[in-house]
Parts: C-alpha cells; structure tokens; sequence
C-alpha cells in the first residue's frame, strides 16, 4: 500500500507545520481548515503562524507544490486529525469538532485506509468517537481500517525540533495499525517510536500536561507561603532546587496555552471521584492573576487604571490562547477598573467567547494615567524594567508576575512593588 495521500485536517499550531513537514518529507498533502484567514493566507502563499521557522516550512512546502490547502476533505491514503479539543464553559470535554471532523472525512474514506487523530483528547475518543463515526459509515474499525492516536509534544518557538525530534507515541487500535502509522511518522520523524494502545497513549498526554499543571500549582503554593512568610520564594527555590532529586518550578500569575489550562479538565470530568488533586491544581493556577488583583488592592492605593504587561500565555511568543492575561481583565472588570493592555508580540487578543481585546505595541502609551502596572508575560522587553519605564504612570504600584523587575531601584524612586512568591517592597 502506498500511503502517499494525506489529508490533514486542522491547520493550526499542529497540523499545519506537520502537513508542511510530510509534504517537505515527499507526500502529496492536502490540508483542510474552516477559518478563511487561514485558507487566504495559505492560497497566498503565506504561512499564518508567525514563528520564523514554520514560515520556512510552510512557504516551501506551498511552492513545492505537494502541499495545498481548502475547506473540504477529499479522498487519500491516511487521514490525520488535528483541529481543537476545548472544554466547555462548565469544565466538560468537548470532543465536538473532533467528531464533525471524522463525520467529514469519513465520506472520503475507503476500506483499507489509515486515520490518525493527533488531537489531546480524553481516554477513549480515537475509539468511541472517531471510531463510532467511521463505524457509521459502515466500516469495522479493526478490520476493513487502521486507526490510531498520535500525539505531538509541542513547544511553541521550537515547533518543528519537538515535531521531528521528540519521542513519538504511537496508539493503535491494532498492532497492525499501529505497524503502518510508525512507518508514517518514520518519513519524517527523527525520534524513537513507542508503540501502545490507543487509550494508553491518550492517557499518556492527558498525564504529561496535568503533571506540568500540578507541579506548576505546588510551586505557586509555595508562592503563597513564602508572602505570608516575608521570604523570597526564588532564594527557597534555588537551596531546594540544589537537592539531586528536587526540580521546584518558579510561580507566577497563572498557567496559559492550549494544553496546560485544558488538558488536566478531560481526566476531572472522567474520573471526578480520583482526580481532587488535580481539581485543586487548576483552581490555584486559575486564580493566581485574581490573586495577584487582590494584592494590589490591599496595597490601599486609589487605582482606576492598570497597565497589563503581557496578553501572550509565554514570553516572546504571538500566542495569547488561554493565557492568564484572560483572568486579570475578568477581576478587573468585575471591580469596574479600567485598564489597556500591551504586548510586543500579540496584535490580536480574543478573549473566550471572541470578545476582542485592544493591545497597544508602545509601552509608554500602555503605562500613561495607570495607577498600577502587573506584568502577566515574561517577554525580554519587560526584563529589568526600572523606574523610568513607568515615569509616564499615574501612580506607583508595580506588581511583577515574572519577577522581571528591578525591585531595588523601583522602591528607592518611591514604588511600591509587589512580587509573586516574595513580600511587597514599599517606597523608601
């Protein structure tokens, strides 16, 4: 068999570099997406990530011409699915487009084809939902397709090096699905190959990011602690980090992108009776930035505006998907506070359910007439930042949520300063 038509559907932070990636690889790939922007960037030769080397990647595979793009699936060899697997307002698994998705595909699907879904899914969907829509259209899974689910392990900045060179988990329904999707990923995957079950491999990348998430919630914790204590959490962590054993993360004000924040929510509305501590873990992270509003006020300071420094989920990237920028502008909102946010990445910020947010690229333009700044993002730009940074503010409360500052010179010119994970730092 020959395997040398795929259709990617889903052309976002995933499928797109990896359908650029297969075509670089020799294939004949057509991607598939709804969003028009996203359909108009690409029949125009333009790549709608902004990351330098997907651009590479994706304006290459355009012009090879072995990689095209439309908002319709069509017949193939092996079907990958990529597109978003969010949770819904109330905190429940929405597998809702990965289901639209097969439903699509499946009219293209003939006996003997290969569909993979790569999408961060809760345990089980590849069979009893994919499964279930193939098997709608009259085909034994197990029999007359091969179906598996392969996640990614991606790090937005170094997108392609984590496609190609991490460590590639292989979920078949059957052995000898898994066989033919290994020699896939072979073309153009560097990394060692683990072959398991379906559902093992989707509980494997549930349990990766609510690790991270749980980790990321004790080490904020110990924030807590360490406020309440008059430490500076950072030198704790540096002794602690020293033992052979021990790797504390830094705290900061909250957990953002696609994964993290959502992933830990599909084993929560599976296993409700197990998972408590995972449940407490996105609560703490969830409300850091409310937190970090709270300290604010506490400082007694009469505060109508704030600067946010930062809409992007992490430093010097364009993407704000989940970010904890979200939940400050909700705490602030709900006390009736104004405030404008910047960014020197993200030019368009959307908060759930598509309300657009404006995002100013010119600091000093952010910062004037605020009585406070917080400083959400751990973009360079902000690293350092000294009283003349904020000479434009109306008044003087900084709060640093990625203890980017300099402390000392802010409180000697008459700050007050408010650290994550350490005690506030009054005016001298």
């Amino acid at each position: 068999m020959s395997d040398n038509k795929i259709v990617v559907i889903g052309l976002g932070y995933v499928g797109l570099p990896t359908a650029a990636l297969m075509a670089k690889a020799g294939f004949d790939v057509h991607g598939v997406d709804i969003n028009p922007d996203t359909l108009d960037a690409l029949n125009a030769g333009r790549c709608p990530i902004g990351e330098p080397e997907v651009v590479q990647l994706v304006t290459d595979a355009l012009a090879s011409g072995r990689f095209k793009a439309t908002s319709q699936p069509e017949a193939g060899d092996v079907f990958i699915i990529c597109v978003p697997t969010p949770v819904t307002d109330d905190k429940k698994s929405d597998v809702s487009i990965v289901r639209a998705a097969t439903r699509a595909l499946a009219k293209h699907v003939k006996k003997g084809d290969l569909v993979i879904l790569e999408s961060t899914s809760p345990i089980g969907t590849t069979e009893f939902t994919v499964g279930e829509e193939l098997a709608a259209q009259g085909f034994d899974i197990r029999e007359d397709l091969d179906l598996c689910y392969c996640p990614e392990r991606v790090f937005p900045g170094s997108t392609i090096s984590e496609i190609v060179e991490n460590d590639r988990i292989i979920g078949g329904l059957t052995p000898r699905a898994a066989e033919r999707a290994s020699a896939i990923y072979a073309r153009f995957c560097t990394g060692p190959q683990l072959r398991t079950t379906s559902a093992t491999a989707e509980f494997s990348k549930l349990m990766e990011n609510t690790y991270r998430d749980v980790n990321i919630a004790l080490a904020n914790v110990f924030g807590h602690i360490a406020e309440a204590a008059g430490i500076d959490v950072n030198e704790v962590i540096a002794l602690a980090n020293r033992h052979p054993r021990v790797n504390v993360h830094t705290p900061g004000p909250g957990v953002g992108g696609h994964c993290i924040p959502v992933d830990p929510w599909f084993l929560i509305d599976g296993f409700p009776e197990e998972t408590g501590l995972l449940l407490q873990s996105r609560n703490i992270n969830d409300n850091q930035a409310a937190r970090i509003w709270s300290r604010v006020k506490a400082t007694g300071a009469t505060i109508r505006k704030v600067a946010i420094l930062g809409a992007a989920y992490r430093g010097n990237l364009d993407d704000a998907r989940d970010t904890p920028a979200e939940y400050l502008i909700h705490a602030l909102e709900a006390d009736g506070v104004s405030y404008a946010v910047h960014d020197p990445y993200v030019s368009r910020f959307r908060l759930h359910g598509g309300r657009e947010i404006p995002i100013s690229a010119n600091l000093e333009e952010a910062l004037e007439g605020a009585d406070a700044a917080i400083i959400m993002t751990d973009h360079s730009d902000y690293r350092g930042l000294g009283p003349q940074a904020f000479a434009g503010m109306a008044g003087a409360v900084v709060a640093d949520g990625r203890s980017l500052v300099d402390r000392a010179a802010l409180a000697a010119a008459q700050f007050t300063v408010i650290p994550v994970g350490a005690p506030q730092l009054d005016a001298k």
